[in-house]
């Protein structure tokens, strides 16, 4: 399927360049920054409908189970 969508102008000669670098078109870099977009979008809803439910129900994890998982994670530092 073909559609025309416009672009500030600066936006579209960064898609050329990074199209260039990854030897494709810009067609398809945009289909791709498109299916990577709509996935990232996919996995927020879910997050979102998981926050929802554990907002009011309580998660009840055997403990040594919740010790093995914290084991798992060791000393990262995470971002929030």
């Amino acid at each position: 399927m073909n559609t025309a969508i416009s672009l500030d102008i600066n936006v579209f000669r960064e898609a050329e360049r990074e199209a260039d670098y990854l030897r494709i078109s810009v067609p398809e870099l945009c289909s791709r920054a498109i299916q990577e977009f709509v996935k990232n979008n996919e996995k927020s809803k879910t997050t979102k409908q998981l926050d929802g439910f554990y907002s009011t129900h309580k998660a009840i994890i055997d403990d040594d189970i919740l010790q093995a998982q914290y084991d798992l994670l060791g000393e990262e530092e995470w971002e929030w």
